[in-house]
């Protein structure tokens, strides 16, 4: 495990996680139904995207051990951009701490083994980490977060 890897890892699940939130905003202002619906399909997607980039870059062949950071990295990650997002920007702490928010956390820490042992073939491990991946997963975490904080500061609906 390399300081650059668990950086990108950092990224990878910022950049989801408020990507995911700014893609689920609409929805949700329009219908919980169908936010809830999009949550339950589109996100757990990307989710896997991130995770299957992750392993892929995973500098050591234990890719059990490299399942099992991605999971506390994306957990870690997820706990705290929702206390920001739900406590802070929000101010809707009572809408966190659901029963939804534990199977979500729980989904995040087997996410990385349930893609491991369905892409294992998929995956070829030690690929380089380049610049460009890091600053465009900084980048779309930025510009997710900002249009996040703009819309819910300045009340902006559908």
């Amino acid at each position: 495990m390399t300081k650059k890897w668990v950086l990108f890892t950092f990224l990878t699940a910022f950049s989801i996680y408020w990507t995911v939130n700014l893609g689920l905003w609409f929805p949700w202002s329009i219908s919980t139904t169908l936010g809830i619906t999009m949550m339950l399909t589109a996100a757990p997607v990307l989710w896997a995207y991130g995770i299957l980039k992750c392993l892929q870059k995973y500098p050591s062949g234990k890719m059990g051990k490299g399942a099992a950071l991605i999971s506390l990295i994306y957990l870690l990650v997820a706990m705290i951009a929702d206390y920001l997002f739900f406590g802070i920007l929000r101010n809707a702490m009572k809408e966190l701490y659901q029963p939804t928010t534990w199977y979500g956390y729980a989904f995040l820490l087997v996410l990385p083994f349930i893609i491991l042992y369905f892409f294992s073939k998929k995956i070829r491990p030690r690929q380089d980490i380049t610049r460009k991946e890091l600053f465009n997963f900084a980048l779309l975490g930025l510009l997710s977060v900002t249009t996040l904080i703009v819309i819910i500061k300045f009340n902006i609906t559908i």
